[in-house]
Order: C-alpha cells, then structure tokens, then sequence
C-alpha cells in the first residue's frame, strides 16, 4: 500500500493535514509507484458513457487569501442573498472569508483569528440566533474554535473547546435529539470521533469519544439507515478504509463498522448518487487517484465499494449536478496535478470519465455552488500552495 513520504521526521499528527503539506514545514511527496490495481473487493469501474450534456468551465480566477489554506466552504453570511466564501488557513491560523457580489465576483479577503494550525471547518447557526457561525479545528491546540457571526460578515472572537487528539474534521449537527446543534470531530491521532454537545448558545460540553478505524480524516453526519437518527463516516487514512458508527439519537454511537475504501482516503461526503432514496459515500483516495463510492441500501448497509479515475492525488470531492441534467457527477480537488477533475454520473451510480480542469498549485478542497446567479453550479477550490483560491465558473450550455 503506497504512502507518502517526507524529507524531515514528524509525529502521526503532522500527516493529518490531508497527507499533503506538512505542519513542520517539510514537504510530502507521494512514493513512485506502478499505477494502482485495485482490490478484488473495490473493483475499477469502467467509465460510463459521456453524458448527453458535457461540462466546461472558464479558467480559474485567483483570489488570496491566507497562509497555505486547507479547506472552503460557501454560504451568506453578511445576508444579502449572495454566496460567499471563507477558508481555513493552517500555516497563519486563521479564516479568511470573501464576500460575493451575487454575479462571480468577491471582495478582497477578510481575516478572523481561529486557533493554532486551523484545518478544516463547518458553518452553522451554532447560538440560534438566525446567523451563520463557524467551527474550525486547530491541530495544534487540540480544539475546535467556535465564532459566531453578526450576520453582516463579522466573526466574533473565537471560543476554544477541547476535542480528542489530532483534531482533523468537524461536522455541526443535532446528535441527541434536543434540537440543539453538536458538534462531531474526527480525530486523526486517536483514531475515534469526540462528540460535543451544545447548549445552544454556542458552547459546548466535554468530548466523548468514538473508536474509528487508524488516522480519520473527514467526517460526515448523516441517516444512513432510515431510523431518523444521524450517523457518522469517516475516511481513515492510516487503515484504507471508512468508520461507519450509527448514531441512537441520544448522543451516543454502537461500534464502527468498517468498509473498504481506496489507498489513504481521507475526505468523505455523503450523496444519493443513484436516486434511489438512500444515502451513499464518496471518498476521495489520496494515494491511489481515484474515488470510491459505497452505495447505501437504506439500512445501514452498502453494495461492494466501486473506484472511479480522478486525478492526481484526490484531498477533496463535492457531489452536484454540474451539467444540469438532473443527475448528480462528482468534482475533487487534486493536489498533486493542480486541477479539478469532474465526473459526469448517469444517475444510476455510474460517472463517465474524469474531465481535468486546472486550477492554482496544491489545490485541496472544493465547493460547488452558483456564484453569478446564472442557475449553473460554478466551483471553487482552496490551494495550500499558492494561498488562494481558484474560482471555475460555469460556462456549460443549457
């Protein structure tokens, strides 16, 4: 199984910012290797054929924002019906956030103090009060930061809550059932997820913790087996493998269950990707350059996993319909070859193959969303590299 490797020693948690660049300072690079054969049990699929309605994007426009960002998300938060963006930068601890005008364009960035060596994030109403905050773990610190927002694009200072060890994703949702937002973290050093419940007001209690599989990296919140209760899935990294805990609505979570994923998965995302009603995984594979896909049946349990083609080293992976054809395809972020790749799917679970579109050096995560109003889904990617991001609009006809 290939890893990556570096020029300079590091504990397990330096390798938690996605297996990329690393929070030392050195430089991690994937080990040469023969192209991947998958497992017997995680076939390659072969590509369905092209979609009727193809893709195509303008070329990517670069906005800075702060040192060696690590993840985006999108949302409106100064209220004005307008999607904006914000990013959480490792190397100078801090969110970035830039406001969107409604038509594809963003004002120069704003920055917000988070906490030391900030990952990954989630934006929520986390104090009820009908504005959008943020949550964003910091390695460092072992913490999640909570900032809660005006509503007019002002973040507060940050509030630190302890997590478990290695902080490397954080998801905001009501686990117990009181209505209430928690928060949900996966911990890449401690190989579990820590639960922290809310009060409400935007703070949170002790975490308790969840065994996953070696080195999780994303998280995702979601009913995979129709009882109306979230559950958790994390993409482990160390063990090639996701965590499947199902939640009781309570709080509380019954045993991973473990599926095979591809070579150091990391990202995870939850979608119907085969319109059937039920909820399945996309896992982007940073070491084998492609992404596997569970199929969920409804009842907590999953067809065999398939592996699409992406690019080169795949950190990050959205799932939207991007060529407007009433099916759901896939866009990761590729680190290594600093681009997106997009994956048509044909509704039925199966994507035609991957189309490459550059994007700045070290591009990591990526959000699909309609920045111009247009009615098109236009994506953006943070790049670790280049401190900025690559804004891709939509020029696809129809």
């Amino acid at each position: 199984m290939p890893k990556t490797t570096a020029s300079c020693g590091r504990k397990k948690t330096a390798a938690l910012a996605a297996g990329l660049l690393l929070v030392t300072g050195c430089t991690a690079e994937k080990t040469p290797q023969a192209p991947p054969t998958p497992s017997s049990s995680a076939p390659a699929s072969t590509p369905a054929p092209a979609p009727a309605s193809p893709v195509s994007f303008a070329p990517a426009v670069a906005l800075p924002v702060g040192d060696n960002p690590r993840s985006i998300l999108s949302a409106d938060f100064t209220g004005d019906g307008a999607a904006d963006l914000i990013t959480a930068n490792l190397s100078s601890s801090d969110i970035s956030m830039l406001t969107g005008d409604g038509k594809g364009a963003f004002g120069t960035a704003v920055s917000f103090p988070s906490g030391r060596i900030s990952l990954r994030m989630d934006v929520a109403d986390l104090n009820a009060d009908g504005a959008l905050d943020v949550a964003v773990i910091n390695v460092s610190d072992e913490t999640v930061t909570v900032l809660l927002g005006d509503g007019k694009g002002t973040l507060s200072a940050g509030t630190p809550f302890p997590t478990g060890e290695g902080p490397s994703g954080v998801v905001a949702v009501d686990l117990n059932g009181d209505g209430l937002l928690d928060l949900a973290t996966s911990n890449y050093d401690g190989d579990d997820v820590s639960v922290l419940i809310g009060d409400g007001k935007g703070a949170f209690g002790a975490p308790q913790g969840f065994a996953t599989g070696d080195g999780p990296g994303g998280i995702v919140a979601v009913d995979l087996d129709s009882d109306g209760d979230p559950d958790l899935a994390t993409g482990n990294y160390g063990s090639d493998d996701v965590s499947v805990l199902f939640g009781d609505g309570k709080g509380g979570f019954a045993a991973a269950q473990t599926h095979t994923a591809g070579d150091s998965p990391y990202a995870t995302v939850a979608a119907d990707l085969d319109a059937d009603g039920n909820q399945d995984l996309i896992i982007p594979n940073y070491d084998s350059d492609d992404v596997t896909v569970l199929r969920g049946d409804g009842g907590g349990g999953f067809a065999p996993p398939t592996r699409h083609a992406a690019g080169d080293a795949p950190a990050g992976v959205v799932s939207a319909d991007l060529n407007s054809d009433g099916h759901l395809d896939l866009a990761t972020a590729n680190f290594e070859s600093d681009d997106a790749t997009v994956l048509l799917g044909d509704g039925k679970g199966g994507f035609a193959a991957p189309v490459a579109f550059p994007t700045d050096d070290g591009a990591v995560r990526i959000v699909a969303v309609d920045f111009d109003g247009d009615g098109k889904l236009d994506l953006a990617t943070c790049n670790a590299h280049t401190d900025t991001v690559s804004v891709l609009t939509n020029t696809s006809a129809g």
